[in-house]
């Protein structure tokens, strides 16, 4: 099992901080895109129009994903040559394809789709007509923002597949690690407490057998999510003592049985807000056991 050294580990990090600002920045430059085709360009009312909006946003996430993956590949080996340099060699493959047309599906159900709902419920309601309006013009500022979330997860999909197929393949590899934001969501913390992770799971498999196991693709990520995931190949990595403080708060509210995601949530976010921690008993106040 590899050890890494001091400079190792700086080096490893200033390549993770790199790597990670690299897909974050890309992920906002499509989603801004896809944002404002649609706030300035798409009436949701006219199919036409969202179709057009769909076959000019959609090849975008597609070469955006596959950009995120050929370069998580890069970073990948980068890494892997300075943390096992005379480990046998390995050359890390992109996972491609992770958005495809069928992204279409997603990008509806956040974005028109949902506008049309609000607009059927706003239609029941007696409103003056310029309540009404003002109501509809918030309802798609509200979608333009999902879209942009959407876009986010999309467009890091393949980056962050390939680090978790590679991280798998590579037999000197220990597993993977989830790199949060600097001040992560409760969904980002519960899943960082998980620490190293080893091997893939079946899908489905997360549902019953873990509360923190809940989300979209095998990283688990939502929208807007800012985590990307790194190869860990030694037991000092800094960045797995670093899930050390959230397995902690894991400990404090999610185990014990009952609705372990929503009585962590409300601790970590509550310590959060206010450097306070609840007792399990606070946090688990009136909820019910599952």
């Amino acid at each position: 099992m590899a050890t890494l050294t001091e400079a190792q580990s700086r080096q490893s990090a200033t390549l993770t901080a790199a790597f990670k600002a690299e897909q974050n920045r890309e992920a906002a430059r499509v989603a801004a895109l896809v944002a404002l085709y649609y706030r300035t360009k798409v009436d949701p009312e006219d199919s036409s129009s969202v179709q057009r909006w769909l076959e000019i946003v959609i090849p975008r996430l597609i070469g955006t994903s596959d950009s995120s993956a050929r370069k998580a590949a890069s970073y990948f080996d980068v890494v892997r040559r300075l943390e096992v340099p005379t480990a046998a060699r390995f050359s890390a493959t992109p996972a491609l394809g992770m958005v495809d047309a069928g992204v279409a599906k997603s990008l509806m159900a956040v974005g028109p789709g949902d506008y049309l709902n609000k607009m059927r419920q706003i239609d029941t309601l007696d409103l003056p007509p310029a309540a009404a309006r003002a109501m509809r013009a918030e309802a798609k500022q509200v979608t333009e923002g999902k879209l942009a979330q959407a876009a986010v997860r999309h467009a890091q999909a393949g980056g962050r597949q390939t680090i978790h197929n590679n991280s798998e393949r590579d037999r000197v590899c220990l597993g993977y690690v989830r790199v949060t934001r600097a001040n992560p969501c409760f969904f980002c913390a519960m899943l960082a407490s998980r620490g190293l992770q080893y091997r893939a799971y079946t899908e489905g498999a997360f549902d019953a057998s873990d509360a923190r196991f809940t989300g979209d693709g095998n990283a688990k990520v939502h929208d807007k999510c800012g985590c990307c995931l790194k190869a860990v190949y030694a037991d000092n990595d800094p960045l797995v003592e670093k899930t050390e403080e959230f397995a902690d708060l894991w400990a404090r509210w999610g185990a014990g049985g009952g609705d372990a995601t929503l009585r962590f949530r409300r601790g970590y976010e509550h310590w959060r807000a206010t450097g306070e921690y609840l007792t399990w008993e606070e946090a688990n106040e009136g909820l019910r056991d599952a």
